[in-house]
C-alpha cells in the first residue's frame, strides 16, 4: 500500500523510500544528459557501446531491450549527428557493426564523469559512519540493479 503523498519521505516504508530515491536521483542524472544534448535512450546506447565495444543492431537492441527497428532508427539519427559510425561486420558479409565516434566517446566520458562527480561531491559532505552505511546499503542492493536474464 502506498503512503499518503504528504507523508514525509523519511516516514515512508523502506521500499517506497528506495523507489523514490531512484526516481528523484535518476531525474537529476537525466538533467545532466539533457544539458549535454543527450536523451536517455542516446546515453544508454552510448554506454552500451562504450562498455561492450562495437555491436551489431540486434546485439545493441537486445542490450537496450528494444526491437531492432527502434534501434535502427536511433542508430541512424545518432550517426547523422556524428556520434556513431557503421563499419562492415567481418563475421557477417551483409551486416554492419555500430561504433562510437571519437566525439561520442569524449561526450559519454564527460557526462559520465559529471554524474560520478555529483555523487562524489555529496559523499564528501557526509561523515564516515554515513559513508560506511551507504557502502553497506549499496552492497546489499547490488543484485537488485542487475537485470534478470531474458526469457529464452
Amino acid at each position: 500500500m502506498l503512503s499518503n503523498p504528504i507523508t514525509p519521505i523519511a516516514e515512508r516504508p523502506e521500499p517506497e523510500r528506495i523507489y523514490l530515491f531512484v526516481q528523484h536521483f535518476g531525474r537529476r542524472l537525466r538533467d545532466i544528459d539533457a544539458r549535454a544534448g543527450l536523451t536517455p535512450a542516446r546515453f544508454s546506447a552510448l554506454a552500451s557501446l562504450r562498455i561492450h565495444g562495437s555491436r551489431n543492431i540486434g546485439e545493441l537492441a537486445a542490450d537496450e531491450r528494444v526491437r531492432p527497428p527502434s534501434m535502427t532508427r536511433l542508430v541512424r539519427d545518432m550517426a547523422r549527428d556524428g556520434l556513431l559510425v557503421r563499419t562492415p561486420d567481418p563475421a557477417d558479409g551483409r551486416g554492419v557493426l555500430i561504433e562510437l565516434t571519437p566525439t561520442a566517446t569524449a561526450l559519454f566520458d564527460a557526462v559520465r564523469a559529471e554524474k560520478i562527480a555529483l555523487v562524489a561531491d555529496f559523499l564528501r559532505t557526509l561523515d564516515e559512519p554515513a559513508r560506511a552505511a551507504i557502502t553497506l546499503a549499496f552492497a546489499a542492493l547490488d543484485d537488485l540493479a542487475e537485470p534478470p536474464e531474458p526469457p529464452p
